[in-house]
């Protein structure tokens, strides 16, 4: 069976063959499970063998930075960083009447960038406070007393569940046998630190 990638890739040399020339980007997904410090397309190799670059865009939270990686045939340049915004339209409705959530992208300068992980670190310490405070809250009640909601003004589960991944893979917090969270002796100091 021929992969994927040796099909399509004739597709790719007849479009740099229009007039003009025209740069060609195209989407390929990373490996499985990929992090973001490894976002070469699957197939790896091969691909970036016959490509001229390999960006990428990596997600945190409401950000996205996008960059290279394992190749970039130009001048290198610095990240970019750009706002995940979810917005509604007027113009955007399902078939009966209401509006449709959907994504826009803003650039944002590195310095809003550093303010927003800022943000996250104290949103983080305001969590271990929380779950310090209310062991057995659930994703639920944690994003409710977080303040954060959805559009349709439902607590914010996804989000509560991102912050909750990140304090456990830092060792911060462990799950307990109700299915609640508690504090590790780590935790318990950075809830400390953060309050000074």
């Amino acid at each position: 069976m021929i992969p994927v990638f040796w099909a399509i890739f004739p597709l790719f040399y007849w479009i740099f063959n229009f007039p003009g020339k025209p740069t060609v980007i195209a989407n390929c997904h990373p490996v499985k499970n990929a992090s973001s410090d490894n976002l070469v397309p699957a197939g790896g190799g091969n691909f970036l063998n016959q490509v001229d670059g390999n960006l990428t865009a990596a997600k945190t939270d409401s950000t996205t930075e996008l960059h290279w990686q394992g190749k970039f045939r130009g001048v290198d340049f610095a990240p970019m960083y750009f706002l995940i915004k979810t917005v509604t339209h007027e113009r955007l409705k399902d078939s009966n009447g209401r509006k449709i959530p959907t994504v826009i992208s803003q650039w944002i300068s590195e310095k809003v960038t550093e303010e927003m992980a800022a943000q996250a670190v104290g949103d983080q310490i305001r969590m271990l406070d929380l779950i310090s405070k209310n062991p057995k809250a659930s994703l639920s009640k944690l994003a409710e007393l977080m303040k954060w909601k959805m559009h349709n003004g439902d607590p914010n589960k996804v989000k509560a569940q991102r912050c909750v991944k990140k304090l456990k893979g830092a060792a911060l917090i462990e799950e307990n046998h109700n299915g609640g969270h508690r504090l590790t002796s780590k935790g318990g100091k950075a809830v400390l630190e953060g309050k000074e």
